[in-house]
């Protein structure tokens, strides 16, 4: 029995939407991948959502009824863009965008930390 490829479907950037997906896809019949972004699915699970958004995927053979469905309910990515039309020219600009984001976080982390560890050291 020969595995089937997973394809991209969208990419969502709200939980609740992620589950009416979900729910869609599930009385349909297609299994659905989801593969949180960065560090989101840590995020997810600490502070109840992720600020990076989900991916989504199916298998191959059920992309088509999968993107038809979705279309018909009106369900749009996490830049409005209707499933399947993605824009070559946004994509890049929105993933660097996501690495600045992430480094930046990073470095307030850092930051905190830093202070943290000199309170402790001039308390002691």
């Amino acid at each position: 029995m020969e595995k089937s490829k997973e394809v991209f479907l969208m990419t969502v950037g709200e939980d609740m939407k992620v589950e009416i997906i979900e729910a869609e896809l599930k009385k349909a019949g297609i299994p659905l991948l989801k593969k949180h972004r960065e560090g989101g699915d840590y995020l997810s699970i600490y502070m109840g959502r992720s600020m990076y958004g989900v991916d989504l995927y199916v298998s191959e053979e059920s992309y088509g009824i999968a993107r038809e469905i979705l279309l018909d309910l009106g369900i749009t990515d996490i830049e409005g863009n209707p499933v399947g039309e993605r824009n070559p020219e946004k994509d890049g600009k929105g993933h660097q965008q996501n690495k600045v984001q992430v480094k930046m976080f990073k470095v307030g982390i850092f930051l905190i930390f830093l202070l943290w560890l000199l309170l402790w050291w001039r308390s002691a």
